[in-house]
């Protein structure tokens, strides 16, 4: 028995740029375009790691202050 999402998928295969427009990066246009996008997400990745270290850091600091005052 064949699955019938599997035949409506089968039916509709979306082009590169199909995938690319439902993306949530875009298409790259050549090599150079490809290097700004890598560079780009790595930047993004770096500002979210320190981001996660300055709330890490600050939720320690909430719970000394709990812990200082007798809540925990």
């Amino acid at each position: 028995m064949i699955d019938e999402l599997y035949e409506a998928t089968k039916k509709e295969v979306m082009t590169t740029k199909e995938e690319y427009r439902n993306a949530d990066h875009p298409m790259p246009r050549g090599p150079n375009d490809l290097e700004e996008i890598i560079s780009r997400l790595e930047k993004q990745n770096q500002e979210l790691r320190l981001d996660n270290q300055r709330l890490t850091k600050q939720l320690e600091d909430t719970l000394k202050q709990f812990r200082n005052k007798g809540a925990l």
